[in-house]
């Protein structure tokens, strides 16, 4: 294979629903283009000439990648030659924790990470369930390179994050600056702990068991449970194309500004099946639904529940319902210029936020989102 230093190839594969059987594809990206092109691995016939695909970003290509390309979802499972694996190979994975005085900033601390040419993988809004605490010493006299960090372990809630880009270790070291966020504001004031104080966790090495054990730990599910209250709150699902866009950060912010609070967090990919029975309420009743499913799959989607801290007359789904604005950015400008979806929509289906519309479906998306889907 031919290797040309402005294309990255990736080996794909994509289900052909006729045959449930798989396609193996060459994948070639453009970055400076925002182009695409497809070969089929086996035949080397063009499935699909160079053609200008807006929505996709060089992060979305990754090991594990899942790609949405008209309509179809193509799974990147290997680089295609030697010159991406050199480009792309260096890519690391970077566990941390984001606690105390800092969570209050949690959409600052996302929108520096943006920032900085790093992205979010994973997250995840945690607690230790003291039930299951025995869980986490029994691992910690068992694996002693994880005793640092669950000693670091906070009591409160949490987030837990996997921060990724090239060399990210490093980079994500530098952002958060010293240990001692007293020290940091004279030495390096823009730095993350100088700014927001000690509770950012960066790891001692690149390892990243931590993420592993956080994330990928069937055990440590029964003792770091999500914080989702199922009470006087509401979703707010994050759409892919805000996601991709680094925009999380922001609108977090926005949130809690306007007087809610966070009470639940996680960051997820829709199966196309599961996002079908998730809006299935929709299903009749709005002309683009299809196009929003195509959204909703296409990329990470950070969930939230939502909470009020304040008595209000309305319950805290209409108020922010109220908050998001109209469906239709367009509108929302013209109409409620100071919603959500008026500063990060762009049209109908990239809205930046999906919110739960009627009060007595509020429980069910909940549950679907923070108790159904892992």
């Amino acid at each position: 294979m031919m290797e040309n230093s402005n294309c990255l190839s990736f080996i794909g594969k994509w289900l052909k629903n006729e045959t449930e059987t798989y396609q193996q594809l060459v994948v070639n990206f453009y970055p400076y283009e925002k182009s695409l092109q497809l070969f089929d691995l086996r035949t080397k016939k063009i499935l699909l000439h160079k053609t200008k695909i807006e929505d996709l970003l060089l992060c979305d290509f990754f090991i594990g990648a899942k790609l949405l390309i008209f309509g179809k979802q193509i799974d990147i499972i290997d680089y295609g030659d030697h010159h991406t694996k050199l480009k792309c190979g260096s890519e690391q994975c970077t566990f941390s924790m984001i606690h105390s005085e800092a969570l209050q900033h949690i959409g600052d601390i996302l929108q520096a990470i943006s920032e900085n040419d790093l992205s979010i993988r994973k997250l995840k809004l945690l607690k230790i369930d003291e039930n299951y605490s025995w869980i986490l010493k029994n691992i910690r006299s068992e694996q002693p390179e994880l005793s640092y960090f669950i000693d670091n372990i906070p009591s409160n809630s949490f987030v837990a994050m996997e921060v990724t880009g090239n060399n990210s270790y490093e980079r994500f070291k530098e952002l958060c600056g010293s240990n001692d966020s007293n020290g940091a504001m004279t030495t390096a004031p823009a730095t993350l702990r100088a700014l927001y104080g000690n509770g950012i966790y960066c790891p001692v090495n690149a390892s990243n068991m931590e993420s592993k054990f956080v994330f990928g730990n069937n055990s440590v599910r029964l003792c770091l449970k999500s914080l989702a209250l199922f009470k006087n709150s509401t979703l707010c699902i994050i759409k892919p194309h805000a996601v991709r866009q680094g925009l999380s950060g922001h609108i977090i912010s926005q949130i809690l500004e306007k007087g809610f609070t966070i009470s639940a967090m996680k960051m997820f990919r829709f199966e196309r099946a599961n996002c079908e029975e998730f809006m299935e309420v929709y299903k009749e009743v709005v002309q683009e639904f299809e196009s929003m499913v195509m959204q909703m799959i296409s990329g990470d989607l950070l969930a939230i529940e939502i909470s009020n801290k304040y008595e209000n007359a309305c319950s805290t789904q209409q108020t922010f319902r109220d908050f998001c604005g109209p469906i239709c950015p367009e509108v929302a400008r013209i109409t409620r210029p100071h919603t959500l979806r008026a500063k990060f929509g762009q049209n109908k289906i990239m809205n930046a936020i999906h919110c739960t519309d009627l009060e007595e479906d509020t429980n069910l998306e909940l549950e679907y989102i923070f108790k159904f889907l892992p």
